[in-house]
């Protein structure tokens, strides 16, 4: 998986803050503003809820700083941990798409045998083959 968004912690409450240029992006306007949260092979979706045409998830608001709660079932499912685990978040047409951050090779995307260089994340493979 290539890196194709924004990467926040999830905090101690199950909360993640959505980036105020996304927000404005997909119509979000402060606390008011539902936002449907559901599940999908793609990740956690969310998405400004339309009441009239229903709602096939859970309704949460934003707080004032911008925070979303995601739902404890749904971290449990993804298997994202408070306070460890990060989240990439990137727009896909009208939604939001939160994935659990997996740091992959700057070269060639692999995850596994990662070292990190100068921040940067660099596997075993690749540095081997740098050293040829």
């Amino acid at each position: 998986m290539t890196f194709t968004g924004i990467v926040r912690g999830v905090d101690r409450l199950g909360r993640i803050v959505l980036p105020k240029k996304m927000r404005i992006a997909m119509g979000i306007s402060g606390l008011t503003d539902p936002i449907e949260i559901f599940v999908s092979e793609g990740g956690i979706v969310l998405k400004k809820a339309n009441m009239q045409e229903g709602v096939s998830g859970e309704i949460r608001c934003l707080d004032k700083f911008g925070r979303i709660v995601i739902p404890k079932e749904v971290r449990n499912l993804f298997d994202i941990k408070s306070q460890i685990d990060s989240l990439e978040i990137y727009c896909e047409e009208d939604t939001i798409i939160l994935k659990k951050y997996q740091p992959t090779c700057i070269f060639c995307g692999g995850n596994e045998g990662l070292i990190t260089f100068k921040d940067k994340k660099i596997c075993t493979l690749c540095i081997n083959e740098i050293k040829k």
